[in-house]
Parts: structure tokens; C-alpha cells; sequence
């Protein structure tokens, strides 16, 4: 039996998804664990349910998480896990809790090291334009690329760590092209759309072993 756990922030959530959609499980988490066969049929046969069947599944992903979320409310909830899928960090750099933010995810890896993480990088709905809702975010895409950049070197020498680069596979399909060629939800383009969240949900399912 195969024990999934989810952690982390909106990226993963179920909330956005269904708000485009009216549709439940639609989140990243939710699809990687099970998918919707008539929205994603691409997908079908393509998750943990299926692919591991027995496979159990606790998400406890949370709207505006933070990585000290991640380390002080959600991991403690944690009893057996196998496979753990975590998306932090988006918080931290648009609230400016930059100091110690490498720490805090180096932390999270450490304490998971008896599991198979899928680290996830933070996407840049700017595509590097730095520019959203007519505000510049030069500082807070200069954190980003810090951060990423950090996520890529945790991962590349940690064992038990797969690097799942969000960011790299989001590029090109934020503001600078057509609202409905977006992965981003229409409201808060910092948020997933559905095929954002299925995206995430597709860089997990290609990170299996």
C-alpha cells in the first residue's frame, strides 16, 4: 500500500478549479491522486488510484500557506507517508518572508527523508515581464529566481527528492498570452486555473518511478 500526503499551498488546492469549473477534486493533489476521466480523459488510468491501487490519500494543502505552515501545522499531522508532493514558497515571497526561506524548505526536505518528495519551484504568471495588475514586482521576481534557483540545487542533491520545475513548465502560458490559453485562474492570476492545477498534476505523474 502506498501512502500519499500533500503539503503545501494553493497550487495544489482544490478551491480554484472548482470555482472556474463547479467541479470537486479538481485540484492538482486530487488529480494526481484520482482523475476526472470525462474532463481529462488523456489521463485516464493515469493516477495513484490506479496505478497503486490501495493508494491512500490525505491532503492537507491549505489557501495562502506558508513554508512555516508547512513546518508547524501540517507536517506535524503527518503519520505514514510514502510518496509527499509539496508546494510552498509562493506565500513566503509575496508576503516578504524571505529570511530564512531556504531554510525553512531545507528543513521540510530533511524531516521527509524517509519518503519520495515531488519539490515543486513557484510559477511566474508575469513570464518574466516582472509586471502584473500594472504593478512592478522587480524585488519579488528577483526573490523568485533566488528561491527557484534553490529549489533546483535541494533537489539535485537530495536523493529522495524529485525536482518537479513548475516554474519552467508555466512559462509562456501566463499574461503574455490570450486570457483563455492561460493556466492561471481569471480572478487571481496567481492562482491555478483547471488545467493549471492539471499540468502540476501531469509534471507529478511523469516524476513517478
Amino acid at each position: 500500500m502506498t501512502h500519499y500526503v500533500a503539503l503545501g499551498d494553493s497550487i495544489s488546492i482544490d478551491d480554484y478549479p472548482q470555482r472556474e469549473t463547479g467541479r470537486a477534486g479538481l485540484g492538482a493533489a486530487s488529480l494526481f491522486y484520482r482523475n476526472d476521466d470525462e474532463l481529462w480523459p488523456e489521463f485516464a488510468g493515469r493516477d495513484l488510484a490506479t496505478l497503486r491501487p490501495g493508494t491512500t490519500f490525505v491532503n492537507l494543502t491549505a489557501d495562502g500557506a506558508t513554508t512555516d505552515d508547512v513546518l508547524r501545522v501540517q507536517l506535524p499531522s503527518l503519520s505514514e507517508r510514502d510518496i509527499v508532493t509539496v508546494t510552498a514558497g509562493g506565500n513566503d515571497i509575496l508576503l516578504g518572508l524571505i529570511e530564512g526561506l531556504i531554510e525553512r524548505v531545507e528543513r521540510i526536505v530533511q524531516r521527509l527523508e524517509s519518503s519520495l518528495v515531488f519539490l515543486g519551484t513557484v510559477y511566474d504568471p508575469s513570464d518574466g515581464t516582472n509586471t502584473l495588475y500594472g504593478e512592478r514586482l522587480d524585488r519579488e521576481a528577483k526573490w523568485l529566481a533566488q528561491f527557484n534557483d534553490a529549489i533546483r540545487n535541494i533537489a539535485a542533491s537530495r536523493k529522495h527528492v524529485r525536482l518537479i520545475d513548475i516554474h519552467r513548465h508555466f512559462l509562456g502560458h501566463g499574461i503574455s498570452v490570450p486570457q483563455r490559453q492561460r493556466w492561471y485562474w481569471d480572478e487571481l492570476i496567481f492562482e491555478p486555473n483547471a488545467r493549471g492545477a492539471s499540468e502540476v498534476r501531469r509534471l507529478w505523474l511523469d516524476a513517478l518511478p
